[in-house]
């Protein structure tokens, strides 16, 4: 499904079970948050019908104004839903354990790559498994480097949802490739809603990585419940 920013007029694919009236979306160019309006998108997408131009001028205005408040109204909860970050006392190791005991990794690997911006990035890649009854999402990974003496080089924390190609790993610079890791519509898109037996991918990157890896880890730091909402969406899909 195509949609339209309303504010920049980029245009990107947004997921058939995304593409629900009322859905709050944030542009990834200007980061202006909308509306999903399917009357919308679809009057923008034809050309525009002949009228007067301060018509149209009056038009546009009531539209921008709109825009604005839907904006206003609920840009801050979709932001504060998904990627805020919590003020909460962090869980201790045991509450972490118990809150993602049935969450499993599969197909952990780890390689390196010669990035023609970056030179050597060390990559660990792999997936998460929800084995919960219930959907969870918005699951995050921490993966770890260690030197012959099992002492940590550099750690690092990444939310799951997105992984690079190859190609992109070999000429994205720093900047880009980071940005596609936290791409906030990819992140919705795999890592949220995930139902029983669902998978989420995850990829970590170590830039300039320091001499001397003799091994690595990596570990289930956080997981959300679905709100009750989505526990409703699911069951009506099956």
């Amino acid at each position: 499904m195509e949609v339209r920013c309303p504010n920049c007029s980029s245009r990107f694919n947004l997921p058939e079970q995304f593409a629900k009236p009322g859905v709050k979306l944030r542009c990834t160019v200007c980061k202006t948050v909308f509306a999903y309006d399917p009357a919308e998108q679809l009057a923008t997408q034809g050309p525009l019908p002949d009228m007067p131009v301060k018509g149209r001028s009056r038009l546009g205005k009531i539209l921008a104004v709109l825009l604005l408040v839907l904006a206003c109204a609920g840009g801050g909860y979709w932001y504060f839903k998904y990627f805020a970050t919590t003020t909460d006392t962090p869980p201790s190791e045991q509450e972490l354990a118990k809150k993602v005991e049935l969450l499993t990794m599969r197909n952990v690997r780890q390689y390196y790559v010669d990035n023609e911006k970056v030179g050597k990035v060390f990559v660990i890649e792999g997936k998460v498994v929800n084995e919960f009854p219930d959907p969870k999402e918005l699951i995050s990974v921490e993966a770890a480097i260690y030197d012959k003496d099992k002492k940590a080089l550099a750690t690092k924390k990444q939310m799951g949802g997105v992984q690079l190609s190859l190609f992109q790993l070999q000429v994205l610079s720093e900047k880009e490739m980071e940005s596609f890791l936290n791409n906030k519509v990819e992140i919705l898109t795999n890592n949220t809603n995930v139902p029983r037996g669902g998978e989420v991918p995850f990829m970590v990157l170590f830039y300039g990585p320091p001499e001397g890896i003799a091994e690595f880890g990596v570990r289930i730091v956080d997981v959300k419940d679905v709100p009750a909402q989505g526990h409703k969406d699911e069951a009506k899909k099956d």
